[in-house]
């Protein structure tokens, strides 16, 4: 369930970035209008995801902490992902375990 509602954020932010993106590249038209109160309504919904009244302060911090990252960075991973060879991506996979359990990772990169 978590990470349904970590995605439904960076899904919302993604969606008002492009809304943005498009505001800017038709300036002073109905459409920068239209869409300009479609990012309003966007924004809406991300502050009354925070303040929502039965959330604990540190569910409204990780919440927070979520909207204010770059929404586009998993996708970014998720597209790399697939140019590992086989077992650097189980070393990946195990990194990341490692990393939700809230291990210390400690990681040292060899040129060769």
């Amino acid at each position: 369930m978590r990470s349904s509602v970590i995605q439904a954020i960076q899904h919302i932010k993604q969606s008002d970035d492009f809304m943005n993106d498009f505001i800017r590249q038709v300036p002073n038209t109905r459409g920068e209008f239209i869409f300009k109160n479609y990012s309003t309504k966007l924004k809406w919904i991300l502050r009354d995801i925070v303040t929502y009244p039965f959330f604990t302060d540190e569910v409204r911090k990780g919440i927070k902490a979520e909207i204010e990252s770059d929404s586009f960075s998993v996708e970014a991973i998720h597209d790399k992902i697939p140019l590992l060879n086989p077992e650097q991506r189980i070393m990946l996979e195990d990194l990341v375990e490692d990393m939700i359990a809230g291990k210390t990772i400690e990681i040292k990169i060899k040129s060769k």
